[in-house]
């Protein structure tokens, strides 16, 4: 018997399980549907990152029209699993690395899930300002604790008018991030008053104000959707003090001379 292949595609909560078998197979309580999908030679390599899976999904499939999208946000991992005889073997594990549309599909290029377990990890960095990253392991703030529930009422392009923002100093929130209802997260780069920009809109905003009937550009509100604030960070000593009163775990060297005590050159 031929052996047939049963693929696992998960995205956040959505999951899609497709073999290339020509019925549906059920493996775990799960139905694998006949799709038109095929994929390269599983090889295995001495640099891992070079062991990576092509996936060809046909265009017309629900999760190719969604990779198609703008606003892809989250991991997709991908899961083959190899069906001989009555025996099931885990083939290959990765998540997605690249993706390539094609005429009548697209190729997704997936990398080992083992490639994490060879990369270096990042040494501390002799700095002025704080080398941690804001709620990170090194900074160890909890973000729940500097919520803000918030409602944003409008958008034009990027920039989203939330009234609750207008009660905090301007620049608060950069650096900080926006969260939705489906936890999916937008990175602010920009606050004045009830004004905040954040660097890509979040697809959940999207499907809301399409749901709404409205454009990407208009003024109006359309009854809001219920979101949450969390302040960002300059990255430096008074603002971890006074603003976060985390100042033991300030990772920033404010005292490094400019120059080389020893020899005059330049440090910094």
């Amino acid at each position: 018997m031929k052996p047939i292949d049963l693929y696992r595609m998960v995205m956040g909560s959505q999951v899609w399980t497709i073999t290339s078998a020509d019925a549906a197979q059920l493996y775990n309580d799960e139905l694998y549907v006949p799709t038109s999908v095929g994929r390269g030679g599983i090889e295995s390599k001495n640099e891992m990152a070079k062991a990576n899976l092509e996936i060809r999904l046909n265009i017309e499939h629900e999760l190719s029209q969604l990779l198609l999208g703008s606003y892809n946000e989250q991991v997709l991992s991908l899961t083959v699993f190899t069906v001989r005889d009555s025996t099931v073997d885990v083939t290959w594990k990765g998540r997605l690395a690249s993706q390539k549309p094609g005429d009548t599909y697209i190729t997704l290029t997936f990398e080992s899930v083992f490639t994490s377990l060879r990369r270096p990890g990042v040494r501390a960095r002799f700095q002025r300002s704080c080398r941690h990253a804001l709620y990170g392991r090194g900074c160890k703030l909890n973000p729940e604790d500097f919520a803000v529930p918030v409602s944003l009422l409008s958008a034009a392009g990027s920039v989203l008018t939330i009234p609750e923002a207008a009660g905090y100093t301007d620049g608060t929130f950069i650096g900080g991030m926006l969260r939705t209802p489906d936890s999916l997260l937008s990175y602010v780069i920009g606050h004045v008053g009830n004004q905040i920009t954040v660097q890509r809109v979040s697809a959940s905003i999207v499907n809301a104000i399409k749901e709404a009937g409205f454009g990407m550009n208009y003024g109006n509100s359309y009854g809001g959707i219920r979101a949450t604030l969390y302040p960002g960070c300059d990255h430096s000593r008074i603002t971890c003090k006074n603003d976060f009163d985390n100042l033991d775990r300030y990772g920033g060297f404010d005292w490094i001379p400019e120059k080389n005590p020893m020899g005059g050159s330049s440090i910094v």
